[in-house]
């Protein structure tokens, strides 16, 4: 009987034994299969989007893009680029800001400084775009995608702006009609003009307002022109205009910076009756809109919607980067901005 109880006794011992000796074995496949799991992980992401990182691509998977502009002295300009800024952000991009300064010796060394940055998207206001084809290729070859903005260099993916002859030439036509039905077209009316010559494509812009004023107004004759870049420049300008010709009505300038400067020599020597006067800029800043508003002798201006101008920018050159869709070509709308539409913007 002792015998047979030993015996069942040895039997239950060897059994719990060997479910213990499972669970262990159980027990240690599980962190070995957790380790792999960690190791393999890496591997997840693809070797292709590291390489893009390395190319331009920013390492919270955004967009690495440089952008070179005329002047950030120009209101247009700020604005634009803010708008840039703003949509880049929103991408969780990185934004290389360049104000070439109207040099384009320095816009030529802001793109190549752009390469060597790793950028993989170049956007471009060119100062000369005949200086500009040279740095542009090297851009290209790099496989950098390059948007062109107002003036087009040879190689570029896409275009947006809007024609500088049509810029002037909206505003010429909305000043001549406002001249036609107010003063008539017998009546000689002397007139100014400032431009930006330096630029070759804007003085096309100059070339606009001459023959869209006088077309609806022939009588207008332009007997001043002085080039301005901004207000400092406008007010001196147009003061020495009404040294030369006192009997001098109306000053068209290429830029509301330039324009508000006219405004401000007008208002200095008690000019500023809004039915004897007129001012005319490009742009549709702020100020120039306020002075609109305000019912002043500055009445005109043209919106190329420089907001709207810097998201389109931003928007077609990822596309370009990512292979998407676009327009290679984009003229922006033009909208003359007078007394009568004014509070479509105010």
């Amino acid at each position: 009987m002792k015998k047979k109880l030993l015996s069942v006794l040895l039997c239950m011992t060897m059994a719990v034994s060997m479910l213990a000796g499972c669970g262990s074995k159980e027990e240690a496949k599980e962190p070995a299969a957790e380790a792999g799991k960690e190791e393999a992980a890496p591997d997840k992401t693809p070797a292709g989007e590291e390489a893009k990182a390395d190319d331009g691509e920013t390492k919270d998977g955004g967009y690495k893009i440089g952008i070179s502009v005329l002047t950030m002295s120009g209101q247009f300009f700020i604005d634009m680029v803010a708008s840039a800024q703003k949509a880049v952000d929103a991408v969780g991009g990185e934004l290389i800001v360049n104000d070439a300064n109207n040099s384009s010796e320095t816009q030529v060394a802001a793109l190549e400084n752009f390469i060597q940055a790793g950028v993989n998207g170049i956007i471009v206001t060119a100062v000369d775009p005949t200086a500009l084809a040279p740095v542009v290729k090297e851009a290209k070859d790099a496989g950098i995608a390059v948007v062109c903005h107002t003036s087009k260099v040879d190689g570029y993916d896409a275009y947006i702006g809007a024609d500088e002859y049509q810029l002037g030439y909206t505003q010429g036509l909305a000043v001549g009609k406002w001249i036609a039905d107010k003063w008539g077209t017998e009546e000689k009316i002397e007139a100014g003009t400032l431009n930006y010559d330096l630029l070759e494509s804007v003085i096309q812009r100059k070339v606009g307002i001459m023959e869209g004023v006088q077309e609806n107004a022939p009588n207008v004759e332009f007997v001043a022109d002085a080039t301005a870049a901004d207000q400092t420049e406008g007010m001196t300008a147009t003061e020495n205009f009404l040294q030369a010709h006192p009997e001098l009505r109306i000053v068209c300038g290429v830029s509301d910076g330039a324009a508000l400067g006219a405004y401000e020599a007008f208002k200095a020597n008690q000019m500023t009756d809004p039915e004897k006067y007129i001012i005319a800029g490009v742009d549709a800043t702020d100020e120039a809109l306020n002075k609109i508003s305000e019912g002043t002798i500055y009445q005109f201006t043209v919106d190329q919607n420089p907001t709207g101008t810097g998201q389109k920018l931003v928007d077609t050159c990822i596309a370009v980067i990512d292979g998407g869709q676009y327009e290679k070509d984009f003229n922006q709308e033009l909208v003359a901005v007078t007394p009568d539409n004014i509070s479509d913007y105010k």
